[in-house]
């Protein structure tokens, strides 16, 4: 009799516990992919770094987008690693949104869809153009292969389309117009891109719903956290600021930018020794390319290019093809003896109060970037404030430095007239001549490798950076304190 009360007792106890059962299990979720955040954030959280729900909304409420920005855990989450867990990777990922917005929002319009879209990219691969996943997803958008295949990304052994910048945004923004126009509604068309179309179709299935809010719980984790991981790129992207937080800015010749598609082979060497451009430049901007060099293909390729060098690039891609290349949207005139020889900057007085984004159409820059060069946070350009532009001085020929032999043929000297005296001596022993040349007729050709000041750097910073004495910079430039857009020697060649 004991024994069966005692059976009895730890039979009411298992379905005491199997009634209390959390609903999301009852109902097939998995209870383990629940990430852990949501449950450990409470709902005012100023301690973490992260602003109370309430500034939270009243922010989110100023921005116009295609989602209706709620604010919940999981969003705090996300805003926390911004803010306080990762803060310099966020400061990467601000500075880099100076380089691929202009363009991501080029290609959006283009196709009359939100230009805050861009804001996917931040959360696919914090703007970095060479992120690969655990699962092979590779890009700023982060394309699987075989979704890249689909989307005409061509990946060989020399070329990864889904790291170029421009086509894989042109083949983001095909994708994504297809998921809205299946679903009519952003926040499942995100879903759709993160987790594909079968598992979203699955969860509408399940919760008899076409609210993403709704069929959350039957999404798998990471596509569950989707949407809110955009929302929360997007309050950083547009409130960093207010959280002390210093983009790491980068250099002009990533920021104002233009593009071209070529169909003739050209190499990174061969576009940097017709344009000047540094090397290193090339390569950040063009990583879809594996081995350096834009293969010849009847299809094109794109290139991603400073502005201020296309003149010089297009001269040569011109001289070389038989092809005639032009960018229409180029309006470059000569205007060589502005600003440290790259950039200059124009200063502009408002006359009327208006927004960011039309004063910057009207100047013929993004609005982040004008946001940047001022250090600007509000939307709102008022009248009589002054504005600092920077604009390209263009490159319409780089013609580097060259010392040449003087050739055989040179005049001769009058019988019996002592030789005029040469500034070039050649080694003769050599199968090539070697130019050698005075002390005192050297010094004028001098070459320098140049750098140009960002933001908060010192002349410290700048001489660790190219391995070169503070003394030696200090000396050689005349300078003892530097300025943000002050062209520096820093090395000879």
């Amino acid at each position: 009799m004991q024994r069966t009360q005692f059976v009895v007792y730890w039979l009411g106890l298992v379905v005491l516990f199997l009634s209390v059962k959390p609903v999301a299990a009852q109902e097939g979720a998995n209870q383990s992919d629940i990430p852990e955040f949501t449950e450990q954030i409470p709902a005012e959280t100023p301690d973490f770094g992260v602003p109370t729900e309430a500034d939270l909304t009243a922010r989110l409420g100023n921005l116009r987008g295609c989602l209706d920005l709620k604010v919940n855990g999981v969003v705090k989450g996300y805003l926390r690693t911004y803010i306080v867990n990762k803060t310099e990777k966020t400061r990467a990922m601000l500075g880099r949104r100076l380089t691929y917005f202009p363009l991501f929002e080029e290609k959006l319009r283009e196709s009359g869809l939100p230009t805050d879209l861009k804001y996917l990219a931040v959360v696919e691969s914090a703007l970095n153009a060479t992120a690969v996943s655990r699962v092979g997803a590779t890009g700023l958008w982060q394309f699987m292969p075989y979704t890249g295949k689909d989307y005409d990304l061509r990946q060989s052994t020399t070329v990864d389309e889904r790291s170029d910048a421009v086509k894989s945004t042109e083949a983001a923004v095909k994708y994504l117009k297809h998921l809205y126009g299946q679903y009519n509604d952003w926040a499942l068309a995100l879903a759709a891109y993160n987790s594909g179309p079968g598992r979203v179709n699955s969860a509408i299935r399940r919760a008899h719903s076409r609210d993403f809010w709704q069929i959350q719980r039957y999404l798998p984790k990471e596509t569950r956290n989707y949407v809110p991981a955009f929302i929360a790129a997007t309050y950083i992207c547009n409130y960093f600021q207010m959280h002390n937080i210093d983009m790491v800015e980068p250099d002009y010749d990533e920021q104002l930018l233009n593009h071209i598609k070529v169909y003739d082979q050209v190499s990174f060497r061969d576009i940097a020794d017709a344009t000047g451009l540094d090397y290193g430049v090339i390569r950040t901007l063009n990583a879809g390319y594996k081995k350096d060099y834009v293969p010849a293909d009847e299809n094109g390729y794109y290139i991603l290019l400073p502005q201020r060098v296309m003149p010089a690039f297009l001269r040569y891609i011109n001289g070389i093809s038989e092809r005639r290349y032009t960018i229409e949207s180029l309006k470059a005139t000569p205007n060589t003896n502005l600003g440290d020889g790259r950039y200059w900057p124009l200063a502009v007085s408002v006359q009327q109060t208006d927004h960011i984004d039309n004063v910057a159409a009207m100047l013929g820059v993004h609005a982040e970037h004008l946001k940047a060069w001022n250090n600007l946070s509000d939307g709102v350009i008022r009248a009589g404030q002054r504005l600092k532009v920077w604009r390209p001085v263009y490159v319409f020929k780089h013609s580097p430095l060259r010392i040449e032999v003087p050739r055989q043929s040179a005049a001769r000297p009058v019988s019996g007239a002592a030789p005029a005296a040469q500034p070039v001596v050649t080694n003769v022993a050599a199968e090539n001549p070697v130019p050698v040349l005075r002390k005192e007729e050297a010094a004028q050709f001098k070459q320098y490798q140049y750098h140009t000041v960002r933001r908060n750097e010192s002349l410290d910073d700048i001489a660790r950076f190219y391995g070169t004495p503070t003394e030696v910079l200090s000396k050689i430039n005349n300078i003892t304190t530097v300025q943000i857009g002050m062209r520096l020697k820093v090395k000879e060649l």
